[in-house]
């Protein structure tokens, strides 16, 4: 169907090797993690365009795995599932069946409708903050008024932030940002990760940033904020 890559979590085996044979049957590619754990050490080294989520998996986890995978799903479009042993199914969760009680057709409107359109990205390697911040962001540093656009972060981290944004970009372009809260204007650059456009999907648009380099004070601002 598509170069889509799906990460699948479930603790059973014979769950897993049932997503991964429905993922097969629309030739989508996919890794398979057996905890959340697992789940984001494999997303931190490659990059996914969404999730398949074993529902007993995620019920049965621990409290911290939990917290895991909760911040993963604000990440990445999600997808629910349970596999019925007894008669060796897949079922939609509730939400799901709502919108298609079947659930070949679901699968494939989900990896269609949510995944594609979604940049595969990996997870970051640092600590990430929900937090708000003022930006001015530049195409090419001068921050001319006509050029500069008005923005801001809905979370940061010491590799890069999320800019909310209906601009567009591409990826791996080069972008200059200025931290109005910082007491230091000097602008930080920073490359375009990944883009998400307006309507592509159910998610905020908006651009991930990688922080190119940051001088001292910037990067000591940026640790307090993220608890680095």
């Amino acid at each position: 169907m598509t170069e889509a890559r799906i990460l699948i979590i479930a603790k059973d085996p014979e769950a897993g090797q049932a997503y991964a044979e429905a993922l097969r049957e629309i030739c989508v590619g996919y890794d398979i993690a057996v905890s959340f754990t697992e789940m984001a050490e494999l997303a931190i080294d490659n990059s996914y365009n969404g999730l398949l989520v074993d529902i007993l998996t995620l019920v049965r986890s621990s409290k911290e795995e939990k917290v895991i995978a909760y911040e993963c799903f604000n990440l990445y479009p999600v997808l629910r599932v349970k596999w019925e042993n007894k008669k060796k199914k897949i079922n939609l969760s509730p939400l799901e069946q709502a919108f298609s009680p079947d659930t070949a057709s679901a699968l494939k409107f989900f990896v269609q409708s949510r995944c594609i359109p979604f940049p595969a990205r990996p997870l970051r390697r640092h600590n990430r903050k929900n937090y708000n911040l003022n930006v001015l962001l530049s195409p090419d540093g001068r921050f001319a008024g006509e050029n500069t656009i008005k923005t801001f972060t809905l979370n940061i981290s010491l590799g890069g932030a999320f800019l909310h944004t209906t601009h567009d970009f591409a990826q791996g372009e080069r972008v200059w940002l200025q931290f109005v809260e910082f007491p230091d204007h000097e602008p930080i650059q920073a490359s375009v990760r990944w883009s998400l456009e307006w309507g592509q999907s159910r998610s905020i648009p908006g651009l991930g940033v990688k922080f190119e380099e940051l001088d001292e004070a910037q990067e000591h601002l940026v640790k307090l904020i993220a608890n680095d």
